[in-house]
């Protein structure tokens, strides 16, 4: 953001809290505790006693702000309008209009939250107070995942009390899915509609549907709820991979390196992928209550999403070597330069590559609560809880190149459009020309189960001691990640562009790549496959000598003998097996009293955590690589059998937590919060197995992980002010301090394995650092306002984060930075009147570092990001209503960068998407 965007946004803050403060003033005739809509507007209505009902977005923000002002801590919460009626289509875009939360965006869509800075690993997100397995390598929670329609309530801790489990330096959120005892009698709320991509030409549907039904008691209620969600979009992008940094090359055009610490992309790539993404969910939840004295709780949640996509990209691989001229900017990052004209066997090839990433995730939870009330005030509450994710999905990737022979082509980092480009570049799509290259069919098996028990007792009591909790929690957790990978030596047999491939096989694929018009080529996969295994093909790789004879009879038997295909099988190098057993017990204490005129209440607790973690693994030896000499940037490595291997690892933690609010007033609140808090490390770090990436001459890694990580650890401080306008209405500021420790880093070193460099990544505990910021919020109805201005209103915030460890672009021996800081912020303008109603909103976050170590070991930074949604409803009767919504309305892109802004990583476009239906509710 701009120092004049940002000086505009903190004016229209302090006018609009201004605005708020005055407001009920100018109201003098209305209650402050009270609002309603044009049903209850009639003041007789009052006069005669008869009950004031609220619907609709005032609503929404009356109930989040109740659980915000009944909170002895810091929390925030947003509810739905009504029954599977979320503010937004995704999770995690509503979480982002909270203060101090951001999202980290997939496809344009929020898949994992950031809180005040921390990241998604950082966050605890249970469902219904319960732990909910994930899909991914790590524990971070997939929002995309899971439909809004779904959920009824969401609340974003962020400071800890001793109840809640123990994860989540950054925060606690809490989803919440509909109780069927909420409501008497039977109710149904259903929604169809369309959704329109920008970048696709599709229509798709969305259709959603939650029935419930209770007796007039409330005693006995079951509600289920489906939703189904698809969406084609064609997103492009343009990326370099990363830049390799460091490298003496050709400045002068002399022939002979002069110049170095330059620093090049590493490729340059112009990408479209075809995408086709279903999602299918739907939960169950039954309430029973037997008695005055004990109560019976179950839900049941299902979700599944599969992805199919299709990548074609092509792509530039630069060579170092063979650089003849060049133009170095400031920062060593180079500019322009010009490669040297390829020969049948070296130099620049234009690869065409088609590639997939599929996805096939699937997730349940089915828990069951029992709540025993033996008197008024005395409550025990048992739960369990099974929760199994599982993701399995192989992906192809094909490379078919084209020598750029009798050319000089040349690279301009600032090209047309303010965007890259390779020019002096044969045709891309010359059918007489492709060889093959490389090719690989991969994927994995990432399996999650988690187990959870809890007990939980209330004691009530009368006097300043107000309320004492306590309660037990065992989770069992297993982690299981299966690697998949063509057999050797199927994958770079042909690498060094060894084997002319027939122009039959091939037929243009042309795209719009971010407003640049491109055509290269595109082939089926089974047909090229078909003539990877063909005598005309392998009969051109090598010579007659007995090695290269061998060589290609073996190729054959190992296609041959995969059913003639180059099908993935699991590799036992780099899976592995991740067990947690967890044990927490804790005791909390609620006081409360009065100070003068005022009230306060204080919570004090404590809780024990103690963790066993058993990882399994394989261990291999590098016994040989054998360098391709027709290719320098590929090699085969040889290795030893794989041996499994074991390790142990366990720690208790003690957690303390204090939470104190001060009502000054009825309206003005005073908060205080202290703790210390506690994230495990991702359990993808705590495999034993290691994996070696072949990319010379610069590009070779070997990673990973690390199963004695000590987990992270926070100590935490809160401090903040509330003065409450009316029933949704409210001003708010927070400072926030936290003092990490044992923070986990990417450990870089170079390793030499048979005359090659490789970069070594492995996780381990470092250094600590301080993070520290302010938020401010404000919300507000314009009830004061003449009909029909009295239906407007607003919402704004803007976060602050600063941390005592900063990246500085210009040192590059940085080996640890607090990744993931940003400020943010966020406006909503709202209106609500009548039969229509309204909601435009604003979310910017700031530029970030995302990771120290990202692609080709350097910095990865995403750029600034803002985006404007809008969504809003017209009333056909009391039952059927009109929605619409479009979402990223400027179509705004995504952008990140190395060390440098200048140092191109991915500029992709995220689509602007229009969803407009029928929602009905009886």
């Amino acid at each position: 953001m701009s120092m004049t965007n940002a000086r505009s946004l903190a004016i229209l803050l302090a006018g609009v809290t201004t605005l708020a403060w005055v407001a009920p003033a100018a109201a003098q005739t209305t209650d402050p505790l009270q609002t309603s809509d044009d049903s209850s507007a009639d003041p007789a209505l009052d006069q005669e006693g008869e009950e004031i009902v609220v619907t609709g977005i005032r609503a929404s923000l009356e109930n989040a702000l109740d659980i915000k002002r009944d909170a002895i801590g810091v929390v925030d919460a947003i509810s739905a309008e009504d029954i599977g009626d979320f503010p937004d289509a995704n999770i995690a875009e509503s979480l982002q209009r909270i203060s101090g939360v951001s999202i980290d965006r997939v496809n344009g869509e929020g898949r994992g939250i950031t809180v005040r800075g921390l990241g998604p690993e950082f966050n605890t997100v249970l469902l219904n107070n319960r732990l909910l397995s994930t899909e991914v390598g790590g524990r971070s929670f997939s929002f995309d995942i899971l439909s809004s329609e779904l959920i009824s309530g969401a609340e974003v801790y962020k400071s800890s009390e001793a109840r809640l489990q123990e994860g989540g330096i950054g925060s606690t959120v809490i989803l919440r899915t509909a109780r069927p005892t909420d409501r008497a009698g039977t109710h149904f709320a259903g929604s169809a509609a369309g959704r329109h991509d920008s970048t696709s030409e599709e229509i798709t549907p969305f259709l959603s549907g939650v029935l419930s039904h209770s007796n007039a008691d409330r005693t006995f209620g079951v509600l289920v709820s489906a939703v189904y969600d698809k969406r084609n979009f064609n997103l492009t992008n343009i990326s370099t991979d990363g830049w390799i940094i460091d490298q003496t090359i050709d400045t002068d055009g002399d022939g002979a390196t002069d110049t170095s610490g330059v620093s090049l992309p590493r490729t340059l790539n112009f990408t479209a992928t075809d995408s086709s993404r279903e999602r299918i969910g739907g939960t169950f939840a039954l309430d029973w209550v037997f008695s005055d004295q004990l109560k019976f709780t179950m839900d049941a949640l299902y979700t599944q999403q599969k992805v199919a996509s299709r990548t074609n990209q092509l792509g530039y691989y630069v060579d170092p070597a063979r650089i003849t001229d060049a133009t170095v900017n400031a920062n060593g990052t180079a500019t322009e330069f010009t490669v040297l004209p390829a020969t049948a066997n070296a130099g620049l090839a234009s690869d065409n590559i088609v590639s997939t990433a599929p996805q096939d995730a699937r997730t349940y939870q089915i828990g069951g609560n029992f709540t025993w009330t033996p008197n008024d005030e005395l409550t025990v509450v048992v739960d369990g809880a099974h929760s199994n994710s599982r993701d399995a999905a192989d992906q192809l990737f094909y490379v078919v190149g084209t020598r750029q022979v009798g050319v000089t082509p040349t690279f301009i980092l600032d090209g047309p459009g303010g965007l890259p480009t390779m020019t002096n570049v044969l045709p891309a799509n010359d059918r007489s020309r492709p060889l093959l290259h490389c090719c690989s069919e991969r994927g994995g098996r990432n399996g999650d189960t988690t187990n959870q028990a809890t007990v939980d007792a209330t004691w009530d009591i009368d006097g300043l001691l107000d309320k004492l909790q306590g309660g037990v929690l065992f989770t069992n957790r297993k982690k299981i990640s299966i690697v998949r990978e063509s057999p050797e030596p199927l994958g770079c047999f042909y690498c060094g562009y060894l084997a002319e491939a027939p122009g039959s096989l091939f037929s243009d694929f042309s795209a719009d790549v971010l407003g640049r018009p491109m055509t290269w080529l595109d082939y089926d996969r089974d047909a090229l496959v078909a003539y990877y295994g063909s005598d005309a093909a392998v009969s051109q790789v090598g010579d007659e000598s007995q090695a290269a004879i061998d060589a290609r009879n073996r190729f054959l038997a190992v296609y041959r003998g995969n059913n003639n295909s180059l099908d993935p099988i699991d590799r036992e190098r780099g899976s592995g097996t991740v067990r947690e057993n967890t044990f927490a017990a804790y005791l909390q204490a609620s006081f409360e009293g009065d100070f003068g005129g005022s009230r306060w209440t204080a919570m004090a607790g404590g809780r024990v955590i103690h963790t066993d973690l058993h990882a399994t693994g394989y261990s291999v030896t590098l016994l040989d690589i054998i360098q391709n000499p027709a290719d320098p940037t590929a090699a085969v490595p040889v290795y030893s059998p794989t041996i499994p291997v074991d390790a142990d690892n366990s720690y208790t933690y003690f957690l303390p937590t204090l939470n104190f609010r001060l009502n000054i007033t009825e309206d003005l609140v005073f908060r205080l919060a202290g703790s210390r808090t506690l994230t495990r490390p991702t359990l993808s770090r705590l495999g034993l197995s290691q994996d070696f990436v072949f990319r010379p001459p610069n590009s070779n890694t070997v990673s990973g992980g690390n199963p004695f990580l000590k987990p992270f650890l926070a100590w935490n401080a809160d401090a903040g002010v509330d003065y409450y306008l009316n029933r949704s209405s409210y001003v708010s500021i927070n400072g926030f301090y936290k003092k990490l420790q044992n923070f986990i880093i990417s450990g870089q070193q170079p390793e030499e394995y048979f005359g090659l460099t490789f970069i070594a990544n492995r996780p381990y505990n470092a250094q600590n650092g301080e993070v520290y910021g302010l938020e401010a919020a404000v919300q507000t109805t314009f009830d004061f306002l003449p009909a029909p201005f009295d239906g407007f209103g607003v919402s704004a915030n803007y976060t602050k984060v600063e941390s005592s460890i900063r990246f500085d672009p210009s040192l590059s021996n940085q080996t640890f930075n607090v990744e993931g800081l940003s400020d943010s912020a966020n406006l909503i303008a709202f209106y609500e009147k009548g039969l229509f109603q309204f909601r435009a909103a604003y979310n910017w976050r700031d530029g970030f570092l995302r990771q120290t170590f990202g692609p080709q070991s350097q910095p990865e930074n995403i750029g600034a990001y803002s985006q404007v949604d809008l969504s809003g409803s017209i009333k056909i009767n009391n039952q059927l209503s009109f929605f619409g919504e479009v979402l990223n309305l400027t179509n705004e892109k995504f952008r990140s960068f190395s060390r440098f802004e200048e140092r191109l990583i991915t500029l992709s476009d995220q689509g602007r998407r229009i969803t407009a239906g029928l929602r009905a509710s009886f």
